[in-house]
């Protein structure tokens, strides 16, 4: 395979899993022999995220309050990430604090797709934090 379409496929498979953005969606067989390729293009495809997120916050803060700004910049954040590391916070705060220092306990609840009241709570705080982030620094004069 020519190295440009493979360094491409290696790319379309990092969006694919780290986004939602999924222009191309490629075969289980494309995916399987790109996949250790695609992690190179990781720091790209946060960097494709980032640059979306920074337009978007551009754009509405020129047109909105910044409170309604940043809560939106965060809306698509999530969206576009499909919410793939919120789901890992989410079970880590769950086993964490319901495994008790089990390991068996731990792995157990790891493995449950339920959501407990820590999943909830570090969720609601996680997501908190990043608003009150997010709005200062749309508020930075050089964001």
């Amino acid at each position: 395979m020519k190295p440009i379409l493979r360094e491409w496929r290696a790319f379309l498979v990092a969006m694919q899993f780290l986004t939602r953005l999924s222009f191309f969606r490629l075969h289980q067989s494309a995916i399987h022999v790109a996949w250790s390729d695609s992690l190179v293009w990781y720091p790209a495809v946060g960097l494709v995220i980032g640059l979306i997120l920074w337009l978007v916050g551009a754009v509405l803060v020129a047109t909105t309050s910044l409170f309604l700004a940043a809560t939106l910049v965060l809306v698509v954040w999530v969206a576009i990430t499909g919410a793939l590391h919120l789901d890992g916070v989410a079970d880590c705060a769950d086993a964490w604090v319901g495994g008790l220092g089990d390991r068996q306990k731990v792995l157990r609840i790891l493995k449950d797709p339920r959501c407990g009241s820590m999943a909830v709570v570090s969720l609601i705080l996680l997501l908190l934090t990043k608003l009150a982030a997010l709005q200062l620094l749309l508020a930075a004069p050089r964001w």
